[in-house]
């Protein structure tokens, strides 16, 4: 009995000391790991706030298609997440899985049949697209109009409650409405080390809280910007405009004194889906210029870490995020896929807003995406946007 309780004895006190030194790995890792958080945010900032009433019709209109084709939507969504881990999937059997899924159930049949032109009469697009017709006119046209009598009374109440004013100029008190949610949302939903901002056109450094520094681009196209934590980071250098499409700045990291490029980029749009020819090429070569641009421009930048936050205007299931696979990027394939923006056109809510991640080999960085809390796709009275904020978590 006493060799027994001997032996015991030993084989815990063992077990103890190896659980011990696993602890001890396990924290000398935390304790050397640092983290910082990222958001890319589109704020809407097409002229005549088109993007934001566009935004309150389509909050009607894909609540009614989601509860019609609740199917149709399923699908879509799953479509755009195996596409992704097909495309930036970290494990080769799952990969592997992945693409035998999508071969499975014919999805580049299915994708077709979603991206194809919503002016065919036959397309499963076509009803909802003539929907929104009714609703609010074209993003050609302005001044813009709602035509939907319940989404006018939302916005109108939604405005009366903000401003307290109900018989102003339509114009000016959206700018106020705007206002007054941008400076909420930078306040209390976004509290990230790092924004970074397309169609930026109606922000100023007054809607960010005192410790944040803000650069914003000068371009005849929309405005893109950069905002950060100055408790956090330092500036180093600015990068400036590129192309008019993107705003790139370096900073420091005041915690480890490592370097971060990050650029904040509003690629050309296309078919968010799949590449479409043109008489020239296709509809995809001019933003899948502008990206690999950045991408050119950031290998003549040394820097530790290199981040592009971009309205991409694509989905998971468009070449063009290939570009970035190609170019050693990592973008996070497995938590919170949820989609971004409603197409104005195929009237389908995708995820086209990425955060893409690369470091050098020391850094050994890994880019986790996070939840948005509180600023909804699609909800005029927490959103000025048309574009739901996305944000990660860059741990190294």
């Amino acid at each position: 009995m006493r060799y027994d309780h001997l032996s015991t004895t030993n084989y815990y006190s063992k077990m103890k000391n190896l659980a011990l030194l696993i602890l001890l790995i396990i924290t000398s890792v935390f304790v050397n790991a640092t983290e910082f958080t990222v958001s890319s945010y589109n704020c809407g900032g097409l002229t005549n706030h088109y993007d934001y009433l566009r935004a309150a019709a389509m909050q009607k209109l894909m609540q009614e298609r989601h509860n019609s084709e609740p199917e149709i939507m399923a699908t879509n969504n799953l479509i755009q997440q195996i596409a992704l881990k097909i495309l930036f999937g970290k494990d080769a059997k799952e990969i592997s899985s992945a693409q035998n899924f999508w071969s499975r159930n014919n999805y580049d049949k299915v994708l077709k049949t979603f991206s194809d032109t919503s002016t065919n009469p036959n397309n499963i697009n076509h009803l909802w697209y003539k929907k929104s017709e009714e609703m609010i006119t074209s993003y050609k046209v302005r001044p813009v109009s709602i035509l939907d009598v319940e989404i006018t009374k939302m916005i109108n109440d939604h405005i009366a409650d903000l401003t307290k004013d109900k018989s102003g100029d339509l114009h000016d008190l959206l700018t106020e409405t705007r206002a007054i949610m941008a400076k909420r949302i930078f306040h209390h939903h976004l509290k990230y080390d790092i924004l970074c901002l397309q169609e930026a056109d109606y922000l100023d450094i007054s809607m960010f809280p005192e410790n944040y520094q803000a650069l914003f681009s000068d371009t005849n196209h929309s405005v893109n910007g950069i905002a950060w934590n100055k408790d956090r980071f330092a500036l180093v250098d600015t990068i400036g405009n590129i192309m008019g499409r993107a705003l790139s700045v370096k900073l420091m990291d005041k915690a480890t004194g490592k370097t971060v490029i990050i650029a904040s980029a509003h690629i050309t749009g296309c078919n968010p889906f799949v590449v479409k020819k043109e008489r020239n090429g296709t509809d995809a070569d001019t933003g899948n210029n502008e990206l690999s641009t950045i991408i050119d421009l950031f290998e003549e930048h040394s820097a530790d870490i290199k981040i592009i936050a971009m309205d991409s205007n694509v989905a998971a299931t468009h070449p063009r995020l290939r570009i970035l696979k190609e170019t050693d990027y990592q973008i996070d394939a497995y938590n919170f896929l949820e989609p971004t923006c409603s197409n104005p056109n195929m009237i389908l809510n995708t995820r086209i807003d990425w955060i893409a991640l690369k470091a050098d080999n020391e850094a050994k960085a890994c880019i986790t995406n996070i939840a948005v809390l509180g600023v909804g796709l699609n909800h005029i009275q927490t959103n000025i946007s048309d574009h739901k904020p996305v944000a990660a978590k860059i741990v190294y």
